[in-house]
């Protein structure tokens, strides 16, 4: 499978976008984005297809290490797999389009 990660900084926040899909194979490329980053990280999911496991693990330890937003598009599969792992209770969400 095959994403696109960007990373950049502003503010002393570090927002990472996502477009394609997450999983095994590339969840390190995800987690190397964010580095030695601030209290603050924002990643925006609104161009992701596919989130596996690996991807949440990347995200429960952003959330357990710093403040975290996540962007989705409501009702995609994406958000529907951040909902049922329970990230939407240590992450702020906010929705796009």
């Amino acid at each position: 499978m095959t994403a696109k990660f960007t990373g950049r900084d502003e503010d002393g926040v570090r927002t990472v976008t996502v477009v394609g899909e997450v999983d095994f194979a590339n969840a390190g490329e995800l987690e190397a984005e964010f580095g030695d980053v601030g209290a603050r990280v924002v990643v925006d999911l609104l161009g992701a297809t596919y989130l596996d496991s690996a991807g949440l693990r990347v995200l429960f330890a952003q959330a357990r290490d710093r403040r975290l937003e996540l962007v989705l598009r409501k009702g995609n599969a994406v958000e529907q797999v951040v909902a049922l792992s329970g990230l939407t209770g240590v992450a702020a969400i906010r929705y796009g389009s």
